[in-house]
């Protein structure tokens, strides 16, 4: 029998139970939330005394929760700090992930010819937060920042670089190409037995004709352009400013036209909190009434409900990243 239970830390207290909480974690967004919802009055059992949640609780307290299965598979989930509050007759806690203390540091910088790594260190100094161990290895043309927080200084830097980036698994800062993260790491989902609702859709390699270029300028003025693709195809143009390396601009093309053309599902798939999922990580997914388009794809995106009403995950996948089953 799977029976759900949670622990939730907020500031000084602990709760073991509370209405909602949605965590939402992608690997298009640079900070994962949590969205926590409690009534507005709570006893402490130590004294049995009556608090306001809102006085209680405030902007900057810790927060880690924790949910599952007793007895079966019981994880925790999400670590970070109160963001704001909203008020009313059930409290609504919106939280941010461990990246909310780049909010909290001035960034200044002027780096010519560098490197990716050597950026996010400078980043994340002095904050707590560790990078991930396998950062690939990209040669920045310059990044400068003349004013604003770290923070912003990391959004800047997924927007000129395309990279994504995002706090992996180990609550550690990644930087780099989305396919090149939990290899080999994957959830198991049976189309006609371990899921909740399947909102997939099928798509094509021929869908749509589709070039990619991706150019750059180097300190001299010299252009670089590489292309994937097809080439009577619908053109989309990038433009980089701070990565002019070919190897890396030819990888950036080649994963930004996989995301765009393949074969198999795209869509949502939603299931209970097991399997356990998580953005970057493949989704396996078995359909044995259409065995060929079984596949391992990319999970972009995870929002994991638990509450009163139950226990969910939605996983949203991207593009193709094996046949195998």
């Amino acid at each position: 029998m799977f029976v759900l239970t949670g622990h939730f830390e907020i500031g000084n207290y602990k709760f073991e139970a509370i209405n909602e909480v949605q965590i939402t974690r992608s690997i298009d967004e640079i900070s994962g939330s949590a969205v926590i919802k409690m009534p507005s009055k709570f006893f402490i059992k130590q004294n049995n005394a009556l608090r306001y949640t809102e006085e209680a609780i405030a902007a900057g307290d810790p927060v880690k929760i924790t949910i599952g299965y007793k007895n079966k598979s019981v994880k925790q989930e999400f670590v970070g700090f109160v963001e704001s509050i909203k008020t009313g007759d059930i409290i609504q806690i919106n939280c941010t992930d461990a990246l909310w203390l780049l909010k909290r540091k001035d960034f200044k910088c002027n780096e010519q010819k560098t490197t990716l790594t050597k950026v996010l260190k400078k980043i994340v100094e002095e904050t707590g937060i560790e990078l991930s161990d396998n950062l690939p290895k990209v040669n920045l043309e310059k990044f400068t920042r003349k004013q604003g927080n770290a923070m912003q200084a990391l959004q800047s830097l997924k927007e000129q670089t395309g990279l994504s980036i995002f706090l992996n698994d180990e609550g550690k800062l990644y930087c780099g190409l989305q396919q090149l993260l939990n290899i080999g790491e994957y959830a198991a989902y049976d189309l006609n037995y371990n899921i909740v609702k399947n909102d997939l859709q099928i798509r094509t390699k021929n869908d749509k004709k589709i070039k990619i270029v991706y150019s750059a300028k180097t300190k001299d003025n010299q252009k670089i352009s590489v292309e994937a693709g097809d080439k009577d195809g619908e053109l989309q143009e990038i433009t980089q400013q701070t990565v002019v390396d070919v190897d890396t601009l030819k990888q950036m093309a080649n994963n930004h036209l996989s995301r765009l053309k393949y074969d198999g599902y795209d869509g949502d798939l939603t299931s209970f909190l097991i399997p356990y999922a998580s953005p970057a990580m493949g989704a396996k997914i078995i359909d044995d009434k259409r065995p060929h388009r079984n596949g391992i794809y990319l999970i972009k995106k995870v929002v994991t409900t638990f509450g009163t009403s139950g226990a969910r995950r939605k996983v949203s996948i991207g593009n193709k990243l094996s046949n195998e089953t």
